[in-house]
């Protein structure tokens, strides 16, 4: 049960930390690899819901844009929305076949 809320708490924290570092820099490969981080370590906290976690943590991303008006509302934003969550499934997915490689 905490591992769960571990969880979660986590990747709330780490997408309300991606969606500030969003409006503060323009550094994409900086954030890719926090995304992908993130993602691989709560594929391995919690296999079972590996599917989530790439837009709990990564649509903060695109949401921050558009909270706060960085980004119209266009193809861009969408297409940003679909690497984000690419990258984060990546991420989850990969840390799934982590955790079952270590015994």
């Amino acid at each position: 049960m905490w591992i769960t809320v571990a969880a979660y708490s986590f990747s709330i924290a780490a997408g309300a930390f991606l969606g500030h570092f969003e409006l503060h820099t323009d550094d994409t490969g900086v954030e890719v690899l926090f995304i992908l981080l993130a993602t691989f370590l709560l594929g391995c906290l919690r296999p079972a819901h590996a599917w989530q976690w790439s837009p709990l943590v990564g649509l903060w991303i695109p949401g921050a844009e558009l909270l706060f008006n960085k980004a119209p509302v266009n193809a861009s934003t969408a297409s940003v929305a679909a690497f984000v969550l690419a990258i984060g499934l990546a991420g989850s997915y990969l840390g799934v076949i982590a955790r079952k490689a270590v015994p």
